[in-house]
């Protein structure tokens, strides 16, 4: 392996194929019988027992394994075992994939850029927001990779109009482990038209284990380095505009407290999925933005970021919510209906011999009232819940084409956003805190 002088002769790094997919011949990654595309894995390890895989559907984290204070490796990030899994829009809520073209909500879908109105898909709040990028957003790409020293890079180019989104944006997205244990994510996006661009990544954390679940998850202590937060009624995902300090409220981690504790106190009881903004002080570049540690395990969390805000979501959407519209491709339907009804037209009674015939449909009729999920149903049979995981993610804030007052989102061409996202891993041997 060429390690082109980056001094990192600590890390290896394995190639495989994780699957196989077939895409439009001209890119636009429609699903058809043309041309077969690969979807690669890479598997990052270093000496202290580390190992991180990452595969290019999404630029997704498939999976993360760290050792705990007593030595024993685990896999703390929620993911499934195939690309199946991955695959399907109704059970993989952008679980540990990049999120963008814009991460979080857009509100209304709608955007206006000098003057020019643009409507982009709708895919939260029951078709009221956009969210994520969309349908079919930077976390549902196959992307190009290679192995580059010790970090693995990955590209994307979004074509103009994708997702409803004006110019074409190219991303490239690098991937490192370093001998700290630390995994660096830095992202980088140029456009050929003004349009809007905010990366983040959507892996879900449980220290005890991905499939530790709802009880371990509430012992995780969290820090969060965030004294105001963007406002948002609890009817309605998406911030109003205000921004409101977070002291004296259940927003307010700015000392260390237990998850559960306040989990159940944010209205209307889902748990948490809000924006908050974090404390700069007038730095610059990447600052420390939150911290996690599962004190039985020992495992600990720190979050790195140059954002302007971090999302923090605790699960409360697990699994999420069926769309029927979706429902047939995935045989989640409801149990056919086959009861005739006054107005159906399946008897005719002028039949010649006076007695009603029965005329054959050549259909059935449906009911699209979706089945409940349980659960999602992750790696090696895990089962995933509803408040199974937590997720941080650094990114700009909700819907700020939308405020003046929030910072800026727009990319325009010769311009290069940037974001670089750092996670830090360490085994805390006691409890200090």
């Amino acid at each position: 392996m060429d390690f082109h002088g980056c001094n990192c002769k600590n890390i290896t790094i394995t190639e495989g194929i994780f699957g196989e997919i077939w895409v439009d011949s001209d890119g636009d990654q429609i699903f058809t019988d043309s041309v077969p595309k690969i979807v690669k894995s890479y598997t990052m390890a270093n000496t202290n027992h580390m190992e991180i895989t990452v595969i290019t559907w999404g630029a997704t984290i498939m999976s993360l394994k760290c050792p705990d204070k007593y030595g024993h490796t685990a896999d703390v990030v929620l993911g499934f075992d195939d690309l199946k899994g991955y695959m399907n829009p109704i059970t993989n809520p952008f679980i540990g994939c990049i999120l963008g073209r814009c991460a979080n909500r857009i509100k209304n879908g709608h955007i206006a850029i000098r003057g020019k109105d643009y409507e982009l898909t709708k895919n939260d709040f029951n078709g009221k927001h956009h969210l994520h990028g969309g349908v079919n957003g930077f976390g549902r790409k196959v992307w190009d990779s290679y192995i580059a020293g010790c970090s693995v890079v990955m590209s994307y180019l979004s074509q103009d109009g994708e997702e409803g989104y004006p110019g074409a944006v190219l991303t490239t997205i690098r991937f490192k482990l370093t001998a700290d244990n630390k995994l660096e994510i830095c992202m980088r996006a140029t456009t050929s038209k003004p349009t809007i661009v905010n990366l983040s990544h959507g892996s879900m954390f449980n220290l005890a284990g991905h499939d530790a679940g709802e009880k371990e998850l509430k012992k995780h202590k969290i820090l969060l380095n965030c004294d105001r937060w963007t406002f948002a009624d609890y009817t309605d995902p998406v911030p109003t505009g205000a921004i409101r300090g977070v002291g004296g409220t259940v927003m307010d981690f700015r000392i260390p407290r237990i998850l559960g504790e306040y989990m159940g106190k944010v209205p209307p009881g889902e748990g948490y999925d809000h924006n908050l903004c974090i404390t700069k002080n007038g730095q610059s570049g990447s600052i420390f933005v939150a911290k996690a540690w599962h004190v039985k395990s020992g495992r600990v969390l720190e979050v790195y970021s140059d954002q302007r805000g971090v999302q923090f979501y605790t699960g409360g959407r697990l699994p999420p919510q069926i769309v029927p519209e979706f429902s047939t491709s995935y045989d989640i339907l409801g149990e056919e209906d086959n009861t005739a009804d006054e107005n159906d037209e399946s008897y005719n009674s002028d039949a010649e011999d006076g007695e009603e015939m029965k005329i054959e449909k050549p259909w059935k009729k449906i009911i699209t009232k979706p089945k409940k999920l349980e659960f999602l149903l992750g790696k090696h049979g895990a089962h995933y819940k509803k408040y199974c995981a937590f997720s941080i993610q650094p990114q700009n804030y909700p819907s700020a084409i939308h405020y003046s007052h929030f910072p800026c989102s727009i990319l325009y061409p010769g311009q290069v956003y940037c974001h670089d996202l750092t996670y830090k891993f360490e085994v805390q041997l006691a409890n200090f805190m």
